[in-house]
């Protein structure tokens, strides 16, 4: 069977061993495997996509299955998904793309002046590139400033390797506190969470592999930190100095938002979390199970309420939710990710 992919409109061949390829769900060598619901692949072509709208799901959906170690995405896309990713794809520009090319090279390089050949036919959306040829004029710019070297500077994909300047360049543009063994919380400070943080987060961030003594990591939560700092200035300072940064985003609190965009505006991995009834927008009820829907401030002005889930800017960011009485799953959950991402 041969079908052609919603969003690079290639043709995907049924010749995966692992993946039995049906109308929803399929392996594609540019975008990585797609899982859809049935009304998101009926009613795609009627939403009038656009060939920068297709572009930017695909890169998006090969970004996040490479992130995910090529494994199946965590539910089914809907319309709804399609959209969000489409509306919110942030492009990348020129210097952008020959940056992150070159943290790609380095990342697949096993040792220093190893010959790589890049396939700039299905690895174009891995580089941020709507089309190979793209990725190979973002090839061969970056053999221009002598960044990579190569023996055929027209085809740089076919053989390269990184260059001194060229690493030169990856110690400027690579994260930050790589040797830091922080790891800051940013959570809802409730007397409920307490609980979440003591057996399930800080002892997943806390791990210990066999034959070691000391953790990997050590978590820092701000409200367990003595300081005589103004609590701001201790949790930015606190975030710096951090390798990697657990969010959750129970409570809807204005405050983890801007501890996680702070820690993401620095380069630095952002792992999301939620308690599952948090996740998604809902009502509110009293104790005699009756809505309530509106509020009077103190000016007597009506307000509308209702109990708010993930915000839609991270809603389609990958993220662990869990469920108080699984306290035990979500810990292996989260010290699973943090060993697939961060170690």
């Amino acid at each position: 069977m041969t079908i052609s992919c919603l969003f690079c409109e290639k043709n995907v061949k049924a010749d995966e061993p692992d993946y039995k390829h049906t109308r929803t769900l399929y392996l594609c060598k540019r975008c990585g495997l797609i899982h859809l619901e049935e009304e998101a692949l009926d009613d795609f072509p009627a939403e009038h996509f656009t060939p920068n709208d297709k572009s930017a799901i695909s890169i998006t959906l090969r970004n996040e299955w490479e992130r995910r170690g090529r494994k199946a995405p965590p539910e089914k896309l809907k319309l709804d998904d399609l959209h969000r990713i489409a509306s919110q794809f942030r492009p990348l520009d020129p210097l952008e793309k020959m940056d992150h090319a070159l943290l790609k090279i380095e990342k697949v390089s096993r040792h220093v002046a190893q010959r790589l050949k890049v396939q700039i036919l299905y690895d174009y959306p891995l580089y941020f590139c709507s089309e190979q040829k793209e990725l190979l004029a973002i090839l061969r710019l970056l053999e221009q400033e002598q960044l990579i070297s190569t023996e055929d500077p027209l085809n740089p994909h076919n053989d390269l390797h990184i260059s001194a300047k060229g690493y030169q360049r990856l110690r400027e543009i690579q994260k930050p506190n790589r040797l830091s063994n922080q790891c800051f919380v940013a959570m809802w400070f409730a007397e409920e969470m307490d609980n979440v943080f003591k057996k399930a987060v800080k002892p997943a961030i806390e791990f210990t592999e066999p034959g070691e003594i000391e953790p990997r990591f050590r978590a820092i939560k701000i409200d367990n930190v003595e300081h005589t700092n103004d609590i701001n200035d201790e949790i930015i300072a606190q975030i710096r100095r951090s390798r990697f940064i657990v969010c959750d985003l129970t409570g809807y609190r204005g405050g983890v938002y801007f501890e996680a965009g702070f820690a993401y505006g620095l380069g630095l991995d952002v792992i999301y979390t939620c308690r599952k009834d948090w996740t998604k927008e809902e009502t509110l009820k009293d104790f005699d199970g009756n809505l309530v829907e509106v509020l009077l401030d103190s000016k007597d002005k009506e307000i509308n309420v209702k109990k708010e889930g993930v915000h839609f800017d991270l809603a389609h960011r990958n993220r662990i939710e869990w469920e108080s009485d699984k306290l035990g799953d979500f810990k292996t959950k989260l010290e699973n990710r943090i060993k697939a991402v961060i170690v």
